[in-house]
């Protein structure tokens, strides 16, 4: 069981800037309204995020979610314990009440962003709206190497492509198409789809998908 922190204990430790605080609720609503300079970090995020976010296991940090009913604060300071974060505590009544005595909450706002600081990789920049802006799309940015390919995946939402530069052949279910530049392609929700460079340079993608968090699963296989 996880200790507990009052709202203006929390408070006075924001205003002294004394405390790492994180947001344990899904993207969406976190995006929409959340406690001054929380971060998010829900239960079911791999420890790889959660070492991005907290590289420190000695920082005080306080997790906290909807209100006094939902186990997601409590249950994510638990969990942080026992990775070996030394100072976990939960704000138990959550954002309801903390909004409900008339503090301020941060909401979204303009948000100006490097691609340098979205790369997952040398050829990869992934932008997730939840996370990084409060609104409902994500978008990739992907140089492809001439031959090389992007196997077989599917997502629940649609999937929109635009090619700047290069040539490319989409595979999408039963489907071929090739894209030369400023072409697009719509791919529908829980459609295997890949594609794969077939031109002289590499290719520039940008695809947006229809979701604030990236939701992708490999099926396996290579593109056509």
């Amino acid at each position: 069981m996880p200790s507990f922190i009052t709202r203006d204990e929390l408070r006075s430790a924001i205003d002294g800037d004394a405390v790492i605080v994180i947001d344990a609720r899904p993207p969406a609503p976190y995006g929409e309204r959340h406690l001054p300079g929380a971060v998010n970090l829900a239960d079911e995020d791999v420890e790889a995020r959660i070492d991005e976010v907290l590289p420190d296991n000695a920082v005080t940090i306080v997790t906290y979610s909807t209100d006094i009913d939902c186990a997601r604060g409590p249950a994510l300071a638990e969990r942080l314990t026992a990775l070996g974060y030394s100072d976990v505590r939960t704000y138990r009544e959550g954002i309801e009440n903390w909004i409900g005595a008339g503090f301020s909450v941060e909401r979204p706002g303009a948000v100006k962003l490097d691609l340098a600081e979205l790369a997952t990789s040398p050829t990869a920049a992934l932008f997730e709206g939840h996370r990084r802006a409060g609104v409902d799309i994500s978008i990739f940015v992907v140089r492809t190497p001439l031959a090389r390919a992007v196997d077989l995946h599917v997502h629940p939402y649609a999937e929109t492509f635009l090619l700047l530069e290069g040539r490319g052949r989409w595979t999408l279910g039963d489907e071929v198409a090739e894209l030369g530049p400023e072409q697009m392609l719509v791919v529908p929700r829980d459609t295997p789809h890949g594609f794969r460079n077939i031109g002289q340079v590499p290719l520039l993608v940008v695809s947006v998908h229809a979701s604030g968090t990236l939701r992708q699963t490999w099926t396996g296989g290579e593109p056509a």
